[in-house]
């Protein structure tokens, strides 16, 4: 039995990993503001963008688990399902232990270089398993309830006429 998260069939990872997501690029934001315009306000909202973002990122995780628990063994995208979870694991590690980092000198203060690199790295993580994500649903209609595996161009069979490349059907 596949064990999902869903609401009225629509699968809660898509809609809960917005706001990890958008906190912790703030939260890059805000260090880079805070840089340009040292502030002790910018460092103290890039430290709760980071904050917000580790608690928002509990039910993205454990949604995106469970979806991951679901796969078939034999699903197409496996591979790049298992790479999203580990790259994005990866990438809140990062912003938690950059948020550890500042939670020591405390919020008012300019983060550590560490830190910003922590976070620097984060997002570029975040970045690469953004576009994992994407794939999986967009290539390997993971998480569609009408899901058409891709064939090996990475088109959906569903979306084009045979020989007419492009064309609806």
């Amino acid at each position: 039995m596949a064990v999902q998260a869903r609401i009225a069939g629509h699968p809660l990872h898509p809609a809960l990993v917005h706001f990890p997501l958008a906190l912790w690029f703030a939260a890059v934001f805000w260090d880079v503001v805070g840089w340009w315009r040292p502030d002790p306000l910018w460092w103290q909202m890039a430290y709760w963008c980071l904050a917000l973002g580790l608690v928002a990122s509990l039910p993205a995780l454990v949604t995106g688990l469970l979806e991951y628990i679901g796969l078939r063994p034999d699903a197409g995208g496996l591979d790049t399902a298992t790479a999203h979870m580990m790259v994005m694991l990866s990438a809140a590690a990062a912003f938690g232990a950059s948020w550890l980092v500042r939670a020591r000198t405390g919020a008012a203060l300019a983060p550590s270089v560490a830190a910003l690199a922590l976070s620097g790295g984060g997002a570029a993580l975040l970045a690469v398993g953004g576009w994992l994500g994407g794939t999986l649903v967009y290539r390997y209609g993971i998480g569609r309830t009408n899901a058409v595996p891709a064939d090996d161009r990475g088109e959906s069979r569903s979306a084009t006429a045979p020989g007419k490349p492009g064309a609806r059907t």
